[in-house]
């Protein structure tokens, strides 16, 4: 993969039991070794240009804190201004529709089978469909255990968006 999108949820799995009891050991564990690889690796991080996404892993995760997810997100705000590693996280253009910060343009609002995916996770999608436009590249979801991106993924996967969700056998319906 060139690219890929990281739900929030990635995150605070890493961090642990104590910040998602409901994920298993095994499902820490992949999301901890999935972040160090992106860190170690070419992958690039995409996020949307008014930092939204930024905002929603900084509502969730600790600045200071010591956990896996939230050393990865220390370290993906350290490389959007450092000097060398800045080509490493491409912030991509989405745009708003009316003020709420949910609704994008580039979110596919007229297709009825995704009138219930959850507003706080279209951000996501919206990058996925406009790097696609702007780049020509394809970038995958990347989410842990999150049985909202289970339900949507075919609907999704007909807009050309893939979700890879790294626990996929610890989803429940």
């Amino acid at each position: 993969m060139d690219a890929v999108i990281i739900d929030t949820n990635v995150m605070v799995v890493a961090n642990g039991a104590s910040a998602a009891p409901q994920a298993t050991q095994e499902c820490v564990i992949r999301c901890q070794a999935r972040l160090a690889a992106i860190l170690r690796g070419s992958e690039k991080v995409l996020l949307d240009d008014k930092k939204r996404i930024i905002q929603e892993y900084k509502n969730n995760l600790n600045q200071k804190g010591r956990g896996h997810g939230d050393r990865f997100w220390q370290e993906l705000v350290r490389r959007m201004w450092r000097e060398g590693e800045q080509e490493k996280v491409i912030m991509v253009h989405i745009t708003p529709l009316g003020g709420n910060g949910t609704d994008f343009e580039e979110f596919p609002n007229d297709d009825p089978s995704l009138k219930d995916f959850h507003k706080k996770d279209r951000k996501f999608v919206a990058v996925a469909l406009a790097y696609q436009r702007d780049h020509g590249q394809e970038a995958p979801v990347l989410q842990a255990e999150d049985s909202g991106w289970a339900e949507f993924r075919a609907a999704l996967a007909d807009h050309g968006v893939q979700v890879d969700s790294i626990c996929e056998e610890d989803i429940q319906p």
